[in-house]
C-alpha cells in the first residue's frame, strides 16, 4: 500500500435520488463544491454529478456521478454505451461488487493534454439509479494511487440502498 495517502471515510450528502454515500478516500484531498445545473437526462449519456474530489497538487480526480438507469439492457450493456461515449480505450472490464450489488468496474486509457490518463471506473445499478465513479490520474501517477481506488471500491455505501435488480453472481446469459 502507499502509505504516503492517508485515507478517511468521507461523507457526502445526496444531491438527487437519495443518492447520499459515503467511502474512504484521501484525507488531505479537497472536495469541491458542485454548481446547480439542470442536467438534461432525456440525454442517455448524461449524468449528475455527486461529488468531485481532487489531489491537492495534481491533475487526480475522484469523480462520483448518477443518472436514471437504462429500461432496457443489462449493466454490462451501460457500462460497455457509456464508455463508448468517451474518448477511452478500455484496458479491462469485469464483474465485482461494489456497495453490495454487482457492479462492472474497469480501467481504461483517454487521452489529455497532460498525456495519457489512467481512468479507472466502476458502474453500479441500485434501485433504478445507476451510479458511475471514477479515479482519474496522469499515467505516470496511476500506480501512486491504485490502492486508493481498491480502498473506495471496498468502503463505498450508499446512505439510502435500495438494492439492484442485478444479481452478484451473474449468470451470462442474464447479464450484470
Amino acid at each position: 500500500m502507499n502509505t504516503s495517502l492517508q485515507l478517511a471515510a468521507r461523507h457526502f450528502p445526496a444531491r438527487i435520488a437519495d443518492l447520499g454515500f459515503t467511502a474512504e478516500l484521501p484525507a488531505d484531498w479537497v472536495s469541491h463544491a458542485l454548481p446547480d445545473e439542470d442536467v438534461d437526462l432525456a440525454d442517455p449519456t448524461a449524468f449528475v454529478p455527486l461529488a468531485v474530489v481532487t489531489a491537492p497538487h495534481a491533475a487526480i480526480v475522484f469523480a462520483f456521478a448518477a443518472r436514471p438507469a437504462h429500461g432496457e439492457g443489462t449493466l454490462h450493456d451501460w457500462t460497455w454505451y457509456h464508455l463508448s461515449q468517451q474518448p477511452l480505450q478500455p484496458r479491462a472490464v469485469g464483474r465485482d461488487a461494489v456497495a453490495g450489488v454487482a457492479a462492472m468496474c474497469g480501467e481504461a486509457v483517454q487521452p489529455s493534454e497532460l498525456g495519457p490518463m489512467v481512468v479507472r471506473f466502476a458502474f453500479l445499478e441500485d434501485g433504478d439509479r445507476l451510479v458511475h465513479f471514477s479515479l482519474s490520474a496522469p499515467e505516470l501517477f496511476a500506480d501512486s494511487v491504485r490502492d486508493a481506488w481498491f480502498a473506495l471500491l471496498r468502503s463505498f455505501t450508499l446512505e439510502t440502498p435500495k438494492g439492484s435488480r442485478f444479481a452478484l453472481e451473474a449468470d451470462p446469459e442474464r447479464g450484470a
